[in-house]
């Protein structure tokens, strides 16, 4: 019985150092996964320009574009997923600026610029 206690005891320790670890494992891959789709908005704009000699810029407020991003930038295929964060482009037919928005803390954490400046 003593044994049974030690083990879940070693259990409860390693729960408590492993699962902060594994939220700070999911949180940076997530980030990684906004800058990557940032990067994409970057490359898709390119060629938008390219085509149609001006950048492509949603209509409306800088809510969340994602689907509308996906749809008229991407052709329709989901590039971009709005689970963690939601992406949003301003600018004009020269210039644009795509953010990734933080969902769960709503803030502005990342964002790249037809210039290439970036933030992360």
């Amino acid at each position: 019985m003593i044994e049974l206690l030690i083990v879940v005891a070693i259990i409860g320790i390693l729960s408590v150092v492993g699962i902060p670890i594994f939220n700070n494992v999911l949180g940076g891959t997530r980030a990684k996964s906004a800058q990557t789709g940032l990067e994409s908005i970057l490359l898709a704009e390119e060629e938008y320009k390219s085509i149609n000699k001006n950048y492509y810029i949603p209509s409306g407020s800088c809510g969340d574009q994602t689907n509308s991003i996906n749809t008229n930038l991407f052709d329709g295929d989901i590039i971009l997923k709005n689970d963690h964060f939601r992406f949003c482009i301003t600018g004009s037919s020269s210039l644009f600026t795509a953010t990734a928005y933080n969902k769960k803390t709503g803030g502005t954490d990342y964002y790249i610029k037809n210039t290439k400046e970036k933030n992360y």
